[in-house]
């Protein structure tokens, strides 16, 4: 199960931090949590912050990797996250 936690940082910016397990039925919510804010203000930066992601699956990786951009960066991940995205490259 995955929780988002959506956050203002300013106006430019939101931090949507993830705790629980990401698979790829809780990524199709991620994706339009994403997809939403991205395509309110092509300026907004979205941060998804991982620090709360315990598990995540090969196919999760893959499909987060592809959202991945100028608008959209992944920070505050553990090794084990960092290493499936990497992977998923």
């Amino acid at each position: 199960m995955l929780r988002i936690t959506e956050n203002f940082e300013n106006d430019k910016t939101i931090r949507l931090r993830l705790d629980g397990s990401i698979s790829p039925e809780s990524c199709r919510e991620l994706e339009k949590a994403c997809l939403r804010y991205q395509g309110q203000n092509k300026e907004k930066i979205v941060l998804l912050d991982m620090s709360g992601v315990v598990f995540m699956t090969n196919d999760a990786a893959t499909k987060i990797v592809r959202l991945r951009g100028d608008q959209l960066r992944i920070i505050n991940c553990s090794p084990f996250i960092e290493t499936l995205l990497n992977t998923a490259e």
